[in-house]
């Protein structure tokens, strides 16, 4: 885990986020538990991580009470350098089993007013599932 901090300092990567899916047994409920650490000096605000929810042929799904498919975890604290925010994501409920959970994209700004948006090249370094 130190290393895999040390390595996303390095090259740039301000965040480490853990994401822990709970569901019961039969998939078709998903919870998402979420912990994001700023590894930064800077406080970062407006924190977003947008979700998508599969089934087994790949079609995205959406949740029984939504108009929608995306899965939003929104932090609006400010993330303080070397602290962990926690996020809850559902329980969203499904008609169909789901597969697989993709994260589409993670925003943020910085203190200093500018957004950020790790791409789907970077997603994987930052991301830890559990």
């Amino acid at each position: 885990m130190e290393e895999r901090k040390q390595f996303l300092k390095a090259v740039g990567l301000p965040i480490l986020v853990s994401i822990q899916p709970r569901h019961n047994k039969d998939k078709k409920e998903l919870q998402l538990f979420i912990k994001t650490e700023n590894l930064t000096k800077v406080n970062i605000s407006k924190f977003q991580i947008l979700f998508f929810a599969s089934d087994g042929n790949r079609q995205l799904l959406i949740p029984d009470e939504s108009k929608t498919p995306e899965l939003i975890c929104s932090i609006q604290k400010k993330i303080q350098p070397n602290s962990i925010y926690k996020c809850l994501v559902g329980p969203y409920v499904f008609t169909q089993l789901w597969n697989s959970i993709q994260v589409q994209s993670i925003s943020f700004t910085t203190e200093d007013q500018i957004r950020h948006v790790i791409d789907e090249e970077d997603l994987n370094d930052v991301i830890l599932w559990l």
